[in-house]
């Protein structure tokens, strides 16, 4: 049973993101993530045809495999033969394969109700998992504020304007009526204290590149010319409440605001020389479902206490991918 909430809207305390697959698919909505399609060069991501994927499945640890396309062309990389490279490496819980609509390569869990799946790395990127191109970004991976760190959530709801119609009459006088405008997506600013260029990447896009011992980390913003799209969900959390504060009833809950397929953008807030956020501005319009059907953003559910354990979601953060 979920309890009757008090009458006031509760404050996001944490929020996650994660970039959608090419062609604005939500990975958590699919239960799956889409890879590349048609023919790729993936050289620039290999050394002596070789590549290492991070991958992990819902709360599962994080599997590390070295990945051998020797047998396979990468300079002319097919996602049939992605596929069945992938498959070789001997990674548990998932399956590579070919998407029969879209012809990507495609990562879809065992488990049909697992929703989080990540895959990160250059190479990850290379195979175009989470929209991203060689060298932008690192796949896709959830990217988390869950340390107390949200400054700020605000929501504001977008709608046209009102338009005013005149008609003729029969007895020469003009009517006028109004018709109304109608609700066309919603903006949430979130403003967070740490500065992260993963999230600025997943938002802004630009060419991000680890660095080594001889060459320092780079990362380019997005030329003018470039027009890719570059989608992300996100969800913000309440926390966990007490039922004497904040319900009338019997048991705790979690109110999640899904919003899905934001567009939008990462800049800093404060001067130079001074303390700084990062702002995020995201804007969701409506989306279709799996069953073909229009929704709108944000989507709200609230979770008894049970049901959020349930979903074991401090076991998908992964804090330092990199060293994971």
């Amino acid at each position: 049973m979920i309890t009757t909430k008090k009458l006031y809207e509760f404050f996001e305390a944490e929020w996650l993101m994660q970039r959608q697959s090419p062609g604005g698919e939500s990975p958590y909505l699919k239960g799956r993530l889409l890879g590349f399609a048609g023919t790729i060069d993936i050289l620039d991501a290999l050394e002596a045809k070789k590549g290492v994927i991070k991958l992990k499945i819902g709360n599962g640890a994080v599997q590390v495999k070295t990945v051998d396309f020797t047998t396979v062309d990468p300079s002319e990389l097919t996602p049939e033969d992605a596929a069945d490279v992938l498959e070789l490496a001997g990674f548990t819980g998932c399956k590579f394969d070919v998407d029969k609509e879209s012809g990507r390569l495609v990562l879809t869990p065992t488990d049909k109700k697992v929703k989080w799946l990540q895959i990160y790395g250059d190479l990850a990127a290379a195979l175009r998992f989470g929209n991203c191109k060689l060298g932008e970004g690192k796949g896709s991976y959830i990217w988390a504020s869950f340390d107390g760190d949200l400054k700020s959530a605000a929501e504001t709801e977008q709608w046209s304007d009102n338009k005013e119609i005149v008609n003729e009459s029969p007895l020469g006088t003009p009517v006028k009526y109004t018709a109304p405008g109608k609700r066309s997506g919603v903006s949430v600013v979130l403003t967070d204290r740490i500065s992260s260029r993963a999230a600025k990447q997943m938002i802004n896009g630009g060419i991000w590149i680890s660095g080594d011992v001889d060459t320092p980390e780079v990362y380019e913003p997005p030329s003018p010319s470039d027009t890719d799209p570059r989608r992300v969900d996100v969800f913000t959390y309440s926390k966990i409440f007490d039922k004497q504060n904040n319900s009338q009833g019997s048991e705790v809950f979690v109110r999640e605001r899904f919003y899905i397929g934001c567009a939008g953008r990462v800049t800093k807030t404060g001067g130079s020389g001074s303390f700084s956020d990062s702002e995020y501005t995201l804007t969701a319009d409506s989306y279709v479902d799996d069953e073909g059907k229009e929704k709108a953003s944000p989507r709200e559910s609230d979770y008894t206490q049970a049901q959020w354990e349930a979903l074991g979601m401090n076991g998908i953060i992964v804090t330092d991918w990199e060293n994971a």
